[in-house]
C-alpha cells in the first residue's frame, strides 16, 4: 500500500529536513514503534488489521486484508 498512516507518521517526521540522516534514524525508530503498538493491540484483541481504521475513506467502505 503506498498511503498508509505508517508512511504519513514517517514523512512527517522528515518533512523539515528529509537529507538528515540522523532525522530518517528517529524516523524509522518512531514508525517501527508505531507498528509495534498496532501489532500488538491486534493480537491482544484478536482482531485483524484495518489500515484506514482511524482516518475516513473517501467513498466510506472499509477495506480489509484478509478475505473472509
Amino acid at each position: 500500500m503506498r498511503e498508509n498512516t505508517f508512511r504519513k507518521k514517517y514523512s512527517r517526521y522528515i518533512k523539515n529536513d528529509p537529507d538528515n540522516a540522523d532525522l530518517k534514524r528517529k524516523a524509522v525508530v518512531a514508525t517501527a514503534a508505531k507498528m509495534a503498538r498496532v501489532c500488538y493491540g491486534l493480537v491482544k484483541n484478536s482482531e485483524e488489521y484495518r489500515p484506514y481504521h482511524d482516518e475516513d475513506i473517501p467513498s466510506g467502505e472499509i477495506r480489509s486484508l484478509c478475505s473472509r
